[in-house]
Protein backbone atom coordinates (compact mmCIF):
# COMPACT_ATOMS: atom_id res chain seq x y z
CA UNK A 1 0.00 0.00 0.00
CA UNK A 2 1.08 4.02 -0.78
CA UNK A 3 3.28 4.46 2.46
CA UNK A 4 1.29 8.09 2.53
CA UNK A 5 -1.81 5.88 3.54
CA UNK A 6 -0.05 4.82 6.78
CA UNK A 7 0.84 8.28 7.99
CA UNK A 8 4.49 8.76 6.74
CA UNK A 9 5.17 11.63 5.06
CA UNK A 10 7.61 13.50 2.83
CA UNK A 11 9.27 15.47 5.70
CA UNK A 12 9.89 12.12 7.48
CA UNK A 13 11.46 10.83 4.45
CA UNK A 14 13.65 13.63 3.89
CA UNK A 15 16.91 12.34 4.44
CA UNK A 16 16.64 9.27 2.31
CA UNK A 17 18.71 8.83 -0.47
CA UNK A 18 16.00 9.64 -3.72
CA UNK A 19 17.30 6.36 -5.66
CA UNK A 20 15.92 4.26 -2.76
CA UNK A 21 12.72 6.14 -2.89
CA UNK A 22 12.36 6.37 -6.90
CA UNK A 23 12.99 2.38 -7.36
CA UNK A 24 9.65 1.47 -5.37
CA UNK A 25 7.81 4.10 -6.80
CA UNK A 26 5.30 3.29 -9.26
CA UNK A 27 3.78 4.87 -12.08
CA UNK A 28 1.54 7.00 -10.42
CA UNK A 29 4.02 8.40 -8.43
CA UNK A 30 2.95 6.44 -5.27
CA UNK A 31 5.99 5.44 -2.75
CA UNK A 32 4.77 1.50 -1.79
CA UNK A 33 7.83 1.00 0.36
CA UNK A 34 11.14 2.47 2.48
CA UNK A 35 14.61 1.11 3.17
CA UNK A 36 16.89 1.34 5.92
CA UNK A 37 19.81 0.50 3.84
CA UNK A 38 21.85 2.07 1.13
CA UNK A 39 24.14 -0.36 -1.82
CA UNK A 40 26.15 2.08 -3.41
CA UNK A 41 29.22 -0.33 -3.88
CA UNK A 42 32.97 -0.24 -3.82
CA UNK A 43 36.32 -1.98 -4.45
CA UNK A 44 37.32 -4.07 -1.33
CA UNK A 45 41.21 -5.23 -1.54
CA UNK A 46 43.41 -7.81 0.19
CA UNK A 47 45.55 -5.38 2.00
CA UNK A 48 48.38 -7.50 2.73
CA UNK A 49 48.40 -7.97 -1.31
CA UNK A 50 48.47 -4.16 -2.20
CA UNK A 51 51.08 -3.72 0.01
CA UNK A 52 53.67 -6.61 -1.69
CA UNK A 53 52.27 -5.98 -5.14
CA UNK A 54 51.53 -2.14 -5.32
CA UNK A 55 53.85 -0.98 -2.05
CA UNK A 56 51.07 0.69 -0.26
CA UNK A 57 47.85 -0.39 1.31
CA UNK A 58 46.81 3.69 1.59
CA UNK A 59 43.11 3.77 -0.01
CA UNK A 60 44.68 6.41 -2.45
CA UNK A 61 47.33 4.85 -3.40
CA UNK A 62 45.30 1.87 -4.54
CA UNK A 63 42.50 3.98 -6.28
CA UNK A 64 45.14 5.79 -8.49
CA UNK A 65 46.45 1.65 -9.26
CA UNK A 66 42.92 1.44 -10.50
CA UNK A 67 41.21 4.38 -11.26
CA UNK A 68 39.51 2.93 -14.47
CA UNK A 69 40.00 -0.35 -16.16
CA UNK A 70 43.04 0.55 -18.41
CA UNK A 71 44.58 0.85 -14.97
CA UNK A 72 42.86 -2.17 -13.32
CA UNK A 73 43.82 -4.85 -16.54
CA UNK A 74 47.54 -3.43 -15.64
CA UNK A 75 47.73 -3.34 -12.06
CA UNK A 76 46.10 -7.14 -12.63
CA UNK A 77 49.58 -8.11 -14.76
CA UNK A 78 51.38 -7.29 -11.62
CA UNK A 79 49.41 -9.32 -9.38
CA UNK A 80 49.69 -12.18 -11.88
CA UNK A 81 53.62 -11.86 -11.78
CA UNK A 82 53.39 -11.76 -7.70
CA UNK A 83 51.38 -15.06 -7.69
CA UNK A 84 47.32 -13.14 -7.34
CA UNK A 85 44.12 -12.75 -8.46
CA UNK A 86 42.98 -9.45 -9.92
CA UNK A 87 39.49 -10.71 -8.94
CA UNK A 88 38.12 -14.04 -8.27
CA UNK A 89 35.81 -14.19 -11.48
CA UNK A 90 34.80 -11.95 -13.52
CA UNK A 91 31.42 -11.81 -12.61
CA UNK A 92 32.77 -9.89 -9.98
CA UNK A 93 33.07 -6.69 -12.06
CA UNK A 94 29.82 -7.07 -14.28
CA UNK A 95 27.70 -4.98 -12.07
CA UNK A 96 30.08 -2.64 -12.37
CA UNK A 97 29.70 -2.40 -15.92
CA UNK A 98 26.26 -3.03 -16.23
CA UNK A 99 25.25 -0.19 -13.99
CA UNK A 100 27.31 2.08 -16.09
CA UNK A 101 25.40 1.37 -19.15
CA UNK A 102 23.96 4.33 -21.35
CA UNK A 103 21.04 2.37 -23.11
CA UNK A 104 18.54 -0.20 -21.80
CA UNK A 105 18.31 -4.04 -22.50
CA UNK A 106 15.21 -3.64 -24.62
CA UNK A 107 14.46 -0.97 -26.59
CA UNK A 108 10.83 -1.28 -28.07
CA UNK A 109 10.81 -4.99 -28.24
CA UNK A 110 14.16 -5.50 -29.26
CA UNK A 111 17.03 -7.19 -27.18
CA UNK A 112 20.20 -4.28 -27.13
CA UNK A 113 23.44 -4.95 -25.83
CA UNK A 114 24.94 -2.13 -24.60
CA UNK A 115 28.69 -0.74 -25.42
CA UNK A 116 29.77 -1.22 -21.70
CA UNK A 117 28.50 -5.04 -21.63
CA UNK A 118 30.48 -5.02 -24.99
CA UNK A 119 33.56 -3.48 -22.66
CA UNK A 120 33.25 -5.88 -20.17
CA UNK A 121 33.05 -8.76 -22.30
CA UNK A 122 36.45 -7.92 -24.14
CA UNK A 123 38.28 -7.14 -20.65
CA UNK A 124 36.93 -9.86 -19.00
CA UNK A 125 38.21 -12.27 -21.75
CA UNK A 126 41.62 -10.43 -21.11
CA UNK A 127 41.56 -10.77 -17.65
CA UNK A 128 40.49 -14.45 -18.07
CA UNK A 129 43.09 -15.55 -21.11
CA UNK A 130 46.21 -13.93 -18.93
CA UNK A 131 44.94 -16.27 -15.97
CA UNK A 132 44.12 -12.77 -13.82
CA UNK A 133 40.58 -14.05 -13.00
CA UNK A 134 38.45 -16.83 -12.72
CA UNK A 135 35.25 -17.67 -14.24
CA UNK A 136 33.29 -18.92 -11.23
CA UNK A 137 29.59 -18.25 -10.34
CA UNK A 138 29.19 -15.57 -7.26
CA UNK A 139 28.11 -17.56 -4.22
CA UNK A 140 30.16 -20.63 -5.32
CA UNK A 141 32.93 -21.97 -3.05
CA UNK A 142 35.44 -21.19 -6.03
CA UNK A 143 34.38 -17.88 -5.78
CA UNK A 144 34.72 -17.50 -1.79
CA UNK A 145 38.16 -19.38 -1.83
CA UNK A 146 39.25 -15.30 -1.62
CA UNK A 147 37.55 -14.35 1.57
CA UNK A 148 40.68 -16.23 2.91
CA UNK A 149 43.96 -15.26 2.39
CA UNK A 150 45.52 -18.52 0.92
CA UNK A 151 42.98 -17.92 -1.67
CA UNK A 152 45.03 -15.40 -3.02
CA UNK A 153 42.17 -12.58 -4.43
CA UNK A 154 42.98 -8.85 -4.34
CA UNK A 155 39.84 -7.27 -4.92
CA UNK A 156 36.15 -7.74 -5.00
CA UNK A 157 33.17 -5.42 -5.75
CA UNK A 158 30.39 -4.85 -3.91
CA UNK A 159 28.27 -2.64 -1.18
CA UNK A 160 28.22 -2.48 2.77
CA UNK A 161 26.02 -5.99 2.57
CA UNK A 162 28.54 -7.86 0.82
CA UNK A 163 31.77 -7.53 2.96
CA UNK A 164 29.95 -7.38 6.26
CA UNK A 165 27.52 -10.40 5.78
CA UNK A 166 28.86 -12.51 2.94
CA UNK A 167 32.37 -12.65 3.24
CA UNK A 168 33.30 -14.67 6.49
CA UNK A 169 33.77 -12.00 8.82
CA UNK A 170 32.70 -14.15 11.53
CA UNK A 171 35.57 -16.71 10.62
CA UNK A 172 38.72 -16.88 11.98
CA UNK A 173 41.30 -16.70 10.05
CA UNK A 174 39.10 -14.77 6.69
CA UNK A 175 40.64 -11.46 5.49
CA UNK A 176 37.09 -9.38 7.06
CA UNK A 177 38.31 -11.48 10.46
CA UNK A 178 41.14 -10.01 10.70
CA UNK A 179 40.40 -6.46 9.62
CA UNK A 180 42.77 -6.79 6.59
CA UNK A 181 40.29 -5.55 3.77
CA UNK A 182 40.69 -1.72 2.77
CA UNK A 183 38.44 0.04 0.45
CA UNK A 184 38.32 2.72 -2.27
CA UNK A 185 35.58 3.42 -5.26
CA UNK A 186 37.55 1.45 -7.64
CA UNK A 187 37.81 2.21 -11.71
CA UNK A 188 33.37 2.82 -11.71
CA UNK A 189 31.03 3.86 -9.19
CA UNK A 190 28.34 1.19 -9.48
CA UNK A 191 25.36 -0.14 -6.50
CA UNK A 192 24.08 -3.63 -6.33
CA UNK A 193 20.29 -4.70 -4.38
CA UNK A 194 18.94 -3.09 -1.62
CA UNK A 195 16.06 -4.32 1.00
CA UNK A 196 13.20 -2.80 1.57
CA UNK A 197 10.12 -2.58 3.78
CA UNK A 198 6.36 -2.58 2.44
CA UNK A 199 3.14 -2.50 3.89
CA UNK A 200 0.39 -4.80 3.16
CA UNK A 201 -3.34 -3.55 1.25
CA UNK A 202 -5.84 -4.24 4.00
CA UNK A 203 -3.17 -4.89 7.25
CA UNK A 204 -5.27 -4.56 10.79
CA UNK A 205 -1.63 -3.30 11.91
CA UNK A 206 -1.80 -0.11 10.51
CA UNK A 207 -0.17 1.80 12.99
CA UNK A 208 2.17 -0.85 13.43
CA UNK A 209 3.63 -1.22 10.35
CA UNK A 210 3.82 2.59 10.15
CA UNK A 211 5.96 2.47 13.38
CA UNK A 212 8.20 0.06 12.13
CA UNK A 213 8.76 1.65 9.07
CA UNK A 214 9.73 4.73 10.81
CA UNK A 215 11.66 3.67 13.03
CA UNK A 216 13.57 1.37 10.92
CA UNK A 217 14.07 4.00 8.21
CA UNK A 218 14.01 7.86 9.44
CA UNK A 219 15.14 7.37 12.99
CA UNK A 220 18.47 9.20 12.64
CA UNK A 221 19.63 7.45 15.81
CA UNK A 222 18.31 4.23 14.84
CA UNK A 223 20.39 4.46 11.59
CA UNK A 224 23.75 5.29 13.13
CA UNK A 225 23.28 1.76 15.68
CA UNK A 226 23.05 -0.02 12.27
CA UNK A 227 25.98 1.55 10.76
CA UNK A 228 27.54 0.54 13.95
CA UNK A 229 26.76 -2.57 15.03
CA UNK A 230 26.79 -3.89 11.56
CA UNK A 231 29.12 -2.05 9.93
CA UNK A 232 25.91 -1.71 7.35
CA UNK A 233 25.21 2.15 5.18
CA UNK A 234 22.03 3.58 6.28
CA UNK A 235 19.75 5.39 4.42
CA UNK A 236 19.93 8.86 6.03
CA UNK A 237 21.64 11.26 4.54
CA UNK A 238 22.17 13.33 7.64
CA UNK A 239 22.96 10.88 9.62
CA UNK A 240 26.15 9.21 7.58
CA UNK A 241 27.32 12.93 7.13
CA UNK A 242 27.59 13.10 11.25
CA UNK A 243 29.10 9.41 11.09
CA UNK A 244 31.48 10.21 7.69
CA UNK A 245 33.40 13.01 9.78
CA UNK A 246 33.48 10.96 12.86
CA UNK A 247 35.74 8.77 14.79
CA UNK A 248 34.05 5.89 13.40
CA UNK A 249 35.82 3.16 11.29
CA UNK A 250 35.45 -0.20 10.36
CA UNK A 251 37.23 -2.96 11.83
CA UNK A 252 36.68 -5.39 8.61
CA UNK A 253 38.85 -2.74 6.74
CA UNK A 254 41.19 -2.44 9.36
CA UNK A 255 40.29 0.67 10.67
CA UNK A 256 39.27 2.37 7.16
CA UNK A 257 35.75 4.71 7.39
CA UNK A 258 34.16 4.22 4.01
CA UNK A 259 30.80 5.78 4.59
CA UNK A 260 32.54 8.99 2.60
CA UNK A 261 32.73 6.98 -0.21
CA UNK A 262 29.29 5.34 0.37
CA UNK A 263 27.85 8.93 0.50
CA UNK A 264 29.74 9.83 -2.77
CA UNK A 265 28.25 7.01 -4.17
CA UNK A 266 24.51 6.89 -3.51
CA UNK A 267 24.41 10.49 -4.50
CA UNK A 268 25.34 9.17 -8.32
CA UNK A 269 23.24 6.10 -8.56
CA UNK A 270 21.23 6.38 -11.62
CA UNK A 271 17.93 4.37 -12.59
CA UNK A 272 17.17 5.99 -15.59
CA UNK A 273 17.95 2.56 -17.84
CA UNK A 274 16.65 0.44 -15.53
CA UNK A 275 13.88 -2.26 -16.91
CA UNK A 276 11.88 -5.23 -16.25
CA UNK A 277 13.99 -7.66 -18.10
CA UNK A 278 17.28 -6.05 -16.12
CA UNK A 279 17.38 -9.49 -14.34
CA UNK A 280 16.70 -11.91 -17.05
CA UNK A 281 19.11 -10.61 -19.54
CA UNK A 282 21.94 -10.41 -16.65
CA UNK A 283 21.58 -13.66 -15.99
CA UNK A 284 21.50 -14.76 -19.70
CA UNK A 285 24.35 -13.11 -20.56
CA UNK A 286 26.73 -14.06 -17.98
CA UNK A 287 26.12 -17.67 -18.57
CA UNK A 288 26.31 -17.15 -21.88
CA UNK A 289 29.69 -15.29 -22.54
CA UNK A 290 30.88 -17.97 -19.61
CA UNK A 291 31.10 -19.94 -22.90
CA UNK A 292 33.56 -17.91 -25.11
CA UNK A 293 35.45 -16.42 -21.77
CA UNK A 294 36.25 -20.42 -21.45
CA UNK A 295 37.18 -20.69 -25.09
CA UNK A 296 33.90 -23.42 -26.14
CA UNK A 297 32.40 -20.77 -28.09
CA UNK A 298 33.33 -18.00 -30.33
CA UNK A 299 31.75 -14.80 -29.19
CA UNK A 300 29.44 -14.78 -31.97
CA UNK A 301 28.24 -18.22 -30.90
CA UNK A 302 27.89 -17.05 -27.34
CA UNK A 303 25.93 -14.11 -28.41
CA UNK A 304 23.44 -16.36 -29.93
CA UNK A 305 22.94 -18.41 -27.34
CA UNK A 306 22.31 -15.31 -25.10
CA UNK A 307 19.86 -14.24 -27.40
CA UNK A 308 18.01 -17.27 -27.64
CA UNK A 309 17.70 -17.55 -23.74
CA UNK A 310 16.06 -14.20 -23.32
CA UNK A 311 13.96 -15.06 -26.28
CA UNK A 312 12.67 -18.14 -24.14
CA UNK A 313 12.33 -16.57 -21.16
CA UNK A 314 10.74 -12.94 -23.12
CA UNK A 315 8.83 -13.97 -26.36
CA UNK A 316 7.67 -10.85 -26.71
CA UNK A 317 11.77 -9.80 -27.41
CA UNK A 318 13.53 -10.03 -30.87
CA UNK A 319 17.26 -9.49 -31.43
Amino acid sequence: MPVADLGITDADLAEQYDYTKKIVTDSNGALKGVSWQGCPAIMFYNRDIAKEVLGSDDPDAVQEAVKDWAAFKATADKLKDAGYYACSSVNDTFRVYSNNVTSKWVEGNKINVDKNLENWVNDSKALVDAGEAGTHDLWSDDWSKGFYPEGKVFAYFGPAWLINFCMAADQDGSVANLGKWGACVGPQSFFWGGTWICGATGTDNATLVADIMKKLTCDADIMKEIVEKDDDFANNKKAMAEMASSDYTSKILGGQNPLPMYMEGAEKIDLSNLSAYDQGCNESFQNAMKNYFEGTATYEEALDLFYTSVMEKYPELTK
